[in-house]
Parts: C-alpha cells; structure tokens; sequence
C-alpha cells in the first residue's frame, strides 16, 4: 500500500504542458524531474566532488554522527553553495509542491551533499532528516540528483516501487518516507542531495 503523507494540489495543474519539465509520479509525494542537469553539467558535478575529495559516510543520530557500516558503507562530500542552489531552485521549482501543510516553499538548502557508491557499498532503508534553518523555515522533501547511470544496481527504493537512476534526473520525496540506496554491483555511482524548504 502506498502511504499518503502529504496532501498537496499538484503544481502541474497550473501551468501549460509546454513550460513544464517532464515528470514521472510514483505516489506518497514521490516523483522525478527529467533533465534538471546536462550530462555535460553533471560530468562536471563529478570532477568537482572528486577534486574535493570523499570520505566515508556517517550515519546521523540523535547523539550525532556514527559510523555504521551495517546501515551505510558509501562515501560523502559535503560543499556548501549558495549559487548553485538558486541555479537549481530556478530549474525545479515549477514542478516542487508549492505549498505543504500550511507552509510555502522558498528555495534549496545551500548545503549539498555527494554520495560515491561503488560495487557492495549501500544506504539500507532509512529515513532523511529535517533541517531546521530557523522557527519559520524548515526542509519537508529530499532533492537527489543522479549524476550517472553507468552502472548496475543501485535502484532508489521504497516500499512499494523503485527508481531508476537516468543521468541528470532530479527524484524528490517526503524526508518522512522509508527508502533505501539498493547496493551497487559493477560501476560508480554519483549522487548530488539537498533539500527543498518552505517558510511558515
């Protein structure tokens, strides 16, 4: 069964089929947005975050960050970028829930985060955090961005569908929904996250 965790009227109602990115909708607040990224800008995303170099990922608790490597065993890098959230927000933001529970969405989190998986590294089921920026503005959805499709496994699954990877392919989802990165089996893996805000 599909939950519903949101109720929200679909952005796509109101706008001409035109000017619109072509989506995929998967239910539970779970879509993708086609082409957000080139595959030039996402080779690009790719030399970027390896220049910055990864580390292997924490899993974030309560007492904060552990490792966990029964839980998660990829690589991160965390960048902070102010213009290429905007970039983005101006890309994605027809086809984001422009409001959800009284709150009115108002940008991306500048914080990006790239995932590197390579062959047997994984993220089990888990579900994502919110970012509290302040009293009146907080992230409610997860923006992952697939930088490559050149590899095996690695499917973003919930509990009832899976999403597979395209290059340059934004997927977004409700923080609040159990999902899991399936483990890689040949290839590598990239993927660019952030997070969608609203303001009260």
């Amino acid at each position: 069964m599909i939950p519903t965790p949101f109720a929200y009227t679909d952005p796509m109602s109101t706008f001409s089929s035109s000017a619109l990115p072509k989506t995929t909708r998967y239910g539970a607040g779970v879509f993708t947005i086609h082409d957000v990224l080139s595959a030039q800008e996402c080779t690009d995303q790719i030399a970027r975050s390896e220049q910055g170099g990864y580390d292997a990922a924490p899993l974030q608790t309560a007492q904060g960050p552990v490792m966990a490597s029964e839980v998660r065993n990829n690589d991160r890098l965390i960048v902070d970028d102010t213009p290429l959230a905007a970039s983005l927000f101006e890309r994605v933001q027809v086809a984001l829930p422009p409001e959800l529970e009284g709150w009115r969405v108002s940008r991306l989190n500048e914080r990006f985060r790239y995932y590197r998986y390579t062959p047997e590294q994984y993220f089990k089921w888990h579900y994502d955090g919110t970012y509290r920026a302040s009293d009146n503005e907080e992230s409610f959805l997860t923006l992952l961005i697939y930088l490559n499709a050149n590899y095996t496994g690695g499917a973003t699954e919930f509990g009832w569908d899976a999403v597979q990877p395209a290059t340059g392919m934004a997927l977004v989802f409700p923080h609040q929904l159990r999902h899991q990165g399936a483990t890689i089996i040949e290839g590598t893996k990239y993927v660019l996250r952030t997070d969608v805000m609203y303001q009260r």
